[in-house]
């Protein structure tokens, strides 16, 4: 499978080879502590409300940081701040590794991919680099390999976790120095391998704009007709997510009894799934859109939410692995997600990725209401209504919204 995926990279352009490798390479050492971070932070003496109050200092601070890097990225360019955000992680994985108190670790939660996204300035070169008729197959086949560089990860995990000394901080500390290492090599090889975008000002280092900070963006806004709708389309998704993310891992461990074999076999299934799926969803989202493909998929992470809560047993979660759900990821939820991330890039030209990536960023400041309000939520008891109500948002706002939005397909042009 391997080999066929490193064939399948031969005839991309060499800038989306190396983003495809080394975000891969990343990707897998975050996968590693994905589902022990909070534990990790719990275990360190954090309560509900303090792991909420970690995630909310970390979306602040990454949210006001994004509006200036969104600005750079244009201004300089994408590599250098990617470059960046992995200088950047390998300094929160070793703040994790060393960490005796709780406290401790709110430069890490900052630092590790908060403050510098990763994931969308990947993102943002495999758009600019591809066209459109065959954007969303790019997109899909870098889930696929970085499904297929994830896909042991979780067992991993769980087995470092389990031969240290189980669900603790004895436990998990040893991943933050695997993360580490992994982190410094992948910096290493992409300040080698990963070349400027040809043209424009995102990678030549002269920005298309020419005003400042506060014009650059006000320009932004000019002339782009659906933006207020996708801003406020994604701040809801946001809130969803971050108000019951901090707990579903507490949830499953304290509430399900998951164990961490389970834990880990609960990832590796979702990953597998994303492989089967990925590639096909993006294929056709190519041909008849990206919204119709996401409206198709997306409901299967509500379902899987609902399972979640509902599930008797930790021996059913293997199956809400599969179906993925919302705060979790995973499965086929994560496979809808790829057509949903395409659109979103494609609604602004590629002059204008930059700033939206710094938009984009600054929704994340829904993280400390939601964060804090899933804390008090989860101390009262209201553990059910934390995980469904991201469920009821999507349904009753962010569906409604997306519908009143035209497919980007026909329109996207570069």
């Amino acid at each position: 499978m391997l080999r066929r995926l490193s064939s399948s990279l031969d005839g991309l352009d060499e800038r989306v080879r190396a983003a495809i490798v080394g975000t891969g390479v990343h990707s897998w050492g975050l996968r590693l502590t994905s589902q022990y971070n909070l534990l990790y932070a719990a275990g360190l003496g954090a309560s509900a409300v303090e792991l909420g109050l970690l995630n909310s200092i970390a979306g602040a601070v990454g949210s006001l940081a994004s509006v200036p890097l969104g600005w750079a990225t244009e201004r300089y360019s994408v590599r250098r701040v990617l470059l960046l955000g992995y200088a950047l992680g390998a300094v929160a994985s070793l703040i994790y590794a060393v960490a005796g108190a709780w406290w401790m670790l709110i430069p890490a939660f900052i630092l590790g991919g908060r403050l510098v996204r990763v994931m969308p300035l990947t993102d943002i070169i495999l758009v600019s680099a591809t066209g459109p008729e065959e954007r969303t197959g790019v997109m899909s086949l870098s889930r696929v390999v970085w499904g297929a560089i994830n896909v042991f990860a979780p067992l991993a995990a769980g087995l470092v976790v389990a031969h240290f000394g189980g669900i603790n901080t004895r436990g998990i500390r040893p991943l933050y120095y695997i993360q580490l290492a992994l982190t410094v090599l992948v910096f290493l090889f992409m300040v080698r391998a990963l070349k400027p975008l040809p043209g424009g000002g995102m990678d030549a280092g002269v920005s298309s704009s020419r005003g400042s900070l506060l014009e650059d963006y006000r320009e932004f806004f000019q002339g782009e007709r659906w933006l207020k709708r996708w801003v406020l389309l994604r701040l809801v998704m946001q809130f969803g997510t971050n108000l019951a993310l901090p707990f579903v891992p507490l949830w499953l461990v304290e509430v399900k009894g998951a164990t961490p074999q389970m834990l880990g076999l609960m990832g590796t299934v979702g990953v597998m799934v994303s492989l089967l799926f990925q590639i096909p969803a993006g294929r056709l989202a190519d041909r008849i859109g990206r919204k119709k493909v996401y409206f198709l998929l997306r409901p299967v992470a509500y379902l899987g939410t609902v399972l979640l809560v509902l599930s008797p047993g930790p021996e059913y979660l293997v199956l809400v692995g599969l179906l993925g759900a919302i705060a979790l990821g995973g499965g086929l939820a994560r496979v809808s997600f790829t057509s949903f991330i395409t659109m979103f890039w494609e609604i602004v030209p590629h002059e204008k990725r930059g700033r939206w990536f710094g938009v984009e960023g600054l929704l994340n400041i829904s993280t400390i209401p939601a964060s804090l309000v899933g804390g008090l939520l989860w101390e009262r008891g209201f553990m059910v209504e934390v995980l469904l109500l991201p469920v009821l948002l999507e349904l009753l706002i962010v569906m409604p919204l997306l519908a009143s939005i035209p497919d980007t397909l026909a329109r996207s042009e570069n």
